[in-house]
């Protein structure tokens, strides 16, 4: 699985001059006895794996509001959609349908 912030570059680009902690969509909060840190772009979960860094290298999401798919939705559909190993493509095999 490719780093969560290389997606979010791969996605939106990179904003060099800026952090993560400095975006307007970083996110942090106290849940029962841990501090979460989020980023509202890639998908606010409960789960560790959504957790951030406020020292990453900003996206191009830098500070800009979102309507979209989450990152993590995103991520995740992608893999859903990817063929099985060994799946027979029948577009592919033979040529396709004629």
């Amino acid at each position: 699985m490719i780093r969560k912030i290389s997606r979010m570059h791969a996605l939106f680009g990179v904003e060099p001059c800026h952090k993560c902690g400095e975006c307007s969509n970083f996110v942090s909060g106290r849940y029962m006895s841990r501090i979460l840190r989020k980023c509202k772009v890639y998908g606010l979960t409960h789960s560790q794996a959504s957790d951030w860094a406020k020292s990453w290298m900003a996206c191009g999401m830098f500070n800009r509001e979102y309507i979209g798919r989450n990152a993590i939705e995103l991520e995740t559909r992608k893999a859903a959609d990817a063929p099985l190993e060994g799946q027979i493509d029948l577009f592919h095999v033979g040529g396709g349908i004629k």
